[in-house]
């Protein structure tokens, strides 16, 4: 019993976590209580109808959504939300990273992949940083295409509504492309409640788009079994902006200059971040790993030095 108490006090943090994620999960998904229990939580709607995180409008388990996606549906329909760019900023620029590693359902869901009992890998750290930027370049097309769009509904009306119907659905969700959100909540859904319907794979091939999609984020789902975090790591367009923030965060973990003994002798801390971040290479005043850390708080916990610690300021 002893050696149990103390394992717990050992993984302290991440059963905190655990529990944090959990919950968050069953709150910004109310739906699934109201149908477990039959209660009627609406007046929980207000407190998660802009989330800090990414959550697709359309998924029918919540009445929330992601603060990304607002704010670039708006842009889509030539509003420049200026209150909710400011607001997204402040998020990051005061808790970081935390809402990715303690709130997010699709970070719940990729840590509940790696929790199975298979062996976790990491990537050679030239793919590791090469993958990286894929989110960068997910952002870039959105910026390049949406922001135009809503600049042109100024300057000339009749070429906005033709841009923005050539756009179809990207203009109206466009940051469902790249959502895994969207994927689980809402196209995997459908997509096998047809092939239920059918009794055959063809709605999977129904149009390019559709298979392009599905084999992608099928993909991502079965790779997050080994390494932790893909989808966040490589291919979230919320991570990627909220990384070029949180690097200028209050919110920082530092390591102890005195305390940590480097890598050859260690480097636990290393071996055991989700994101791969090579934490001994950053300063020790604070690390955030080019704005990848989540603040998931493994490095912290699992140090035998007590080496690392949150700092605010």
């Amino acid at each position: 019993m002893s050696q149990i108490i103390q394992k717990l006090r050992e993984k302290k943090i991440t059963i905190i976590r655990r529990v944090v994620q959990i919950a968050s999960f069953l709150i910004i998904n109310y739906i699934i209580i109201e149908a477990i229990f039959s209660i009627n939580l609406l007046s929980l709607e207000p407190f998660i109808k802009v989330l800090p995180v990414i959550n697709t409008p359309r998924n029918p388990l919540s009445e929330g959504s992601g603060l990304l996606e607002y704010i670039f549906y708006s842009i889509a329909q030539g509003i420049f939300p200026l209150l909710l760019i400011a607001i997204f900023v402040l998020i990051i620029l005061f808790t970081a990273r935390f809402f990715c590693g303690w709130v997010c359902p699709i970070g719940t869901i990729q840590d509940g992949l790696t929790a199975l009992p298979i062996e976790t890998k990491s990537m050679k750290m030239s793919t590791h940083n090469s993958l990286v930027k894929v989110k960068y370049f997910f952002v870039v097309i959105l910026i390049l295409i949406i922001v135009p769009l809503g600049i042109t509904k100024y300057t000339n009306i009749a070429f906005y509504i033709e841009f923005r119907d050539n756009l179809g659905d990207f203009a109206n969700k466009p940051f469902g492309f790249f959502s895994l959100s969207e994927f689980i909540f809402v196209t995997l859904p459908n997509i096998l409640v047809s092939i239920w319907q059918t009794g055959g794979l063809t709605p999977i091939f129904s149009n390019f788009w559709t298979f392009i999609v599905f084999f992608f984020f099928l993909a991502i789902l079965i790779l997050s079994l080994w390494y932790p975090r893909m989808y966040c790591r490589y291919f979230c367009p919320f991570g990627a902006l909220a990384s070029v923030i949180s690097g200028y965060s209050f919110l920082k973990l530092s390591r102890s200059p005195v305390r940590c003994v480097g890598r050859k002798e260690c480097g636990i801390c290393e071996k055991v971040c989700p994101k791969q971040i090579r934490i001994l290479d950053e300063p020790f005043e604070f690390f955030t790993g080019d704005g990848e850390c989540n603040l998931c708080s493994k490095c912290l916990e699992e140090c035998p030095y007590d080496a690392i610690e949150i700092k605010f300021g």
